[in-house]
């Protein structure tokens, strides 16, 4: 299994407090926790990992390579995802993605065969689980039907209104800032493009004050004017 060598990896003793409220305390109550940097490969495509992992803090990649050696991101997720997402399927054989640190991220790692026991015997975690899931997978599904969008703009907008809901944080008036730094690279990946053709529209965007970027790889996103755009 891939992980980074010389990673900070202790027991957790403090910062499941946000979990307590929930049915996954009967997970992270016993869990370790492991602090990955930016950028970092925490699963490859093709490892056949015993643990599974919940996102603490941070922000992950879930992504596939093409022929071509290009990513396609598939999704982006946050605490408390859990993945791999093969884990839900009762799979076992080798991972299909890669998970790749957007930002410094810490997880919690359980044993998987420890994670089904406590999915037996506690039916809240397992009815928790399987909620999340589905809500990840349909915004997985949304996600990968706003590729099939006829233009670019309308991909961008899609890819635009994924990250301002689902990964930024209110500012002022109808502006949202995204979490972690987005690259016209990145926004091509997302949505199958060229990074050209994104920042071309990129730029119409910011001259209508869809978005600004306020600082080197600071979106911001008008919520509002995205919204009326993307109708």
């Amino acid at each position: 299994m891939g992980f980074f060598t010389g990673i900070l990896y202790y027991r957790i003793l403090v910062g499941v407090e946000q979990f307590t409220d929930t049915p996954l305390q009967y997970l992270v109550n016993e869990a370790k926790a492991r602090q990955y940097p930016k950028g970092q490969i925490i699963l490859y495509e093709g490892d056949e990992p015993d643990d599974i992992y919940i996102v603490k803090s941070g922000a992950i990649k879930v992504y596939d390579i093409d022929d071509q050696g290009n990513e396609k991101i598939l999704h982006i997720i946050k605490s408390p995802a859990v993945f791999p997402f093969s884990f839900f399927l009762g799979n076992t054989d080798e991972n299909r993605s890669f998970y790749t640190s957007i930002t410094e991220v810490e997880l919690f790692v359980i044993n998987r065969q420890y994670a089904e026991k406590q999915m037996k015997e506690y039916g809240d975690l397992a009815i928790f689980l399987m909620r999340w899931f589905a809500h990840e997978t349909h915004e997985l599904l949304v996600r990968l039907s706003s590729l099939e969008k006829s233009t670019t703009h309308a991909k961008i907008c899609a890819a635009l209104k994924f990250l301002a809901v689902h990964h930024a944080d209110l500012r002022k008036k109808e502006w949202r800032r995204v979490n972690f730094p987005v690259s016209h690279q990145m926004l091509a990946d997302m949505i199958g493009v060229t990074r050209e053709s994104t920042t071309m529209v990129m730029k119409e965007y910011q001259e209508q004050k869809i978005t600004r970027t306020p600082r080197l790889t600071v979106l911001e996103i008008n919520f509002k004017k995205l919204v009326e755009m993307y109708r």
